[in-house]
């Protein structure tokens, strides 16, 4: 059995529809008509990427200041190319050890993640200083209960090694960042997309994360939570609308938080052969004190560009050192106690 989405959900989403999404999307998909597969439907199909160093949510003081200017654009780009020098800089072989409740960063992890994207993210002629428009100011619209929540999530997370089912889901391997593989940008996310009549994939290369969207359903009527939720999806003109819900309430992550009452609407449109407008909405009444509106630009990979496994293997071995670990201090403890 199905059940038909919330009639508050609906009639809300509309709104949001009309007000925030068409001035971009509509416009631009009058212009431009994809080739359709061989349902009749329009043909998103292929390899995408998304290379931008624009953050999800804009750095405070900048306001409400959506765009930079060309010039302001030329020197984000280069404090990033700075930060990514830095950052692929080699480490030197006879550093010592951290401090002593130091924070040990992930420089050699993250030396093999060359070319990271610096490029502010252009989207309809703008460059964008995030890619939360909505609110104005560009920024997450935390409920105060919920900053305390997650603050109290994050320590619990952090510091409670009683057993591999406490650990953050990231550190098993179960799930990396957000709700979402497309959500957010660090290295640049790559996916590939696949359709049928009945049903369109999503494949995320980080973490080799599959979503199964199923077309013209409606959510199961007692469905379980899980890792990116539960996603149906209809098609709107050139627009790919889906909404997800049922979410894992442990997806909580530092960009995006989330609660049980997390969802999702997102809208992908073709603009052009080579490219896409991916725009999303979030409501969380827990978490947020008012809808969240993002748009991120997607390209078509090179000719000859192919995804590759990205597999995560920290759970293998990571999630065992670190609870032997407790378990020794434990022991360490136990020991002076006598």
């Amino acid at each position: 059995m199905y059940k038909k989405a919330k009639p508050m959900y609906s009639a809300f989403f509309t709104l949001i529809t009309l007000v925030y999404i068409p001035s971009l999307a509509l416009a631009q998909s009058l212009n431009y008509r994809l080739p359709r597969t061989e349902f009749g439907d329009p043909n998103l199909q292929g390899l995408w990427e998304k290379r931008f160093a624009t953050p999800v949510e804009r750095p405070a003081n900048l306001g409400n200041k959506r765009a930079y200017t060309n010039e302001e654009a030329v020197v984000f780009e280069q404090r990033a190319i700075e930060r990514r020098n830095a950052r692929e800089a080699p480490v030197e072989a006879d550093r010592g050890a951290p401090p002593v409740g130091g924070n040990i960063e992930f420089r050699t992890d993250t030396n093999f993640l060359p070319d990271m994207p610096v490029e502010v993210a252009r989207i309809n002629g703008e460059l964008r200083t995030s890619l939360i428009i909505e609110p104005e100011n560009g920024r997450f619209p935390l409920r105060d209960e919920s900053m305390e929540f997650r603050a109290r999530y994050f320590e619990m997370m952090n510091n409670n090694f009683d057993g591999p089912e406490a650990r953050p889901p990231g550190e098993r391997c179960l799930h990396l960042g957000p709700p979402l593989p497309t959500m957010t940008n660090a290295d640049g996310t790559h996916i590939q997309i696949v359709q049928t009549q009945d049903y369109i994939v999503i494949y995320s290369e980080e973490a080799i994360q599959t979503r199964i969207i199923k077309l013209n359903k409606e959510h199961p009527e007692n469905s379980i939570q899980k890792w990116m939720g539960d996603s149906i999806g209809h098609w709107e003109g050139e627009t790919l609308v889906i909404h997800t819900d049922n979410f894992r309430p442990e997806h909580t992550v530092s960009q995006i938080a989330s609660s049980e009452e997390f969802e999702v609407t997102e809208r992908i449109t073709a603009i052009s052969q080579n490219e896409l407008l991916y725009a999303y909405t979030i409501v969380d009444p827990i978490t947020y004190t008012a809808p969240v509106v993002a748009e991120l630009p997607f390209t078509r990979m090179p000719a000859g560009q192919k995804l590759y496994e990205s597999a995560c293997h920290e759970g293998n071995r990571a999630v065992m050192d670190i609870l032997m670990g407790a378990r020794i201090i434990e022991r360490d403890l136990m020991n002076q106690g006598n």
